[in-house]
């Protein structure tokens, strides 16, 4: 009875809940990264640009003071799912942009990232100019 009463203010009401589903929603893409990167069973290197790339976009897309939405595109999907997200949520967002350029900026200290990426079948230096990437940047990987 009472103790029932006791925990009621403890109760998260359906604010939090919604920004704590929004905050799950974005982690998800760091969640699947780590786990990813975490697997011995493939070779990864190669992987790292296009991984930092993808949390990259949403990082931008989704922290913008002007942006209403967050899209996130599933692996092996071409449509991203879309969510507006809480206005504390894209605050922390914007703060991990501000570490994500720290750490991406540190790839550029060791030239195995994109050597790997060039000698990569897949990936080569299409991947660099489908970003986008200045042609002398594209040149120098």
């Amino acid at each position: 009875g009472n103790k029932d009463l006791e925990y009621r203010k403890y109760e998260l009401t359906t604010r939090e809940w919604n920004v704590l589903d929004d905050l799950a929603y974005v982690l998800k893409i760091f969640k699947d990264a780590t786990l990813y990167f975490s697997n011995d069973q493939t070779s990864t290197i190669s992987k790292v640009i296009p991984a930092m790339d993808t949390i990259d976009d949403l990082l931008t897309t989704s922290s913008l003071p002007n942006a209403s939405h967050a899209a996130v595109t599933p692996p092996n999907s071409r449509r991203p799912n879309i969510r507006i997200l809480n206005p504390s949520v894209k605050a922390a967002l914007r703060l991990a942009k501000n570490v994500m350029n720290r750490y991406y900026s540190l790839t550029d200290t060791s030239s195995v990232y994109c050597i790997s990426m060039v000698l990569h079948p897949g990936l080569k230096l299409e991947y660099f100019r489908r970003r986008d990437w200045p042609a002398e940047w594209v040149h120098a990987a």
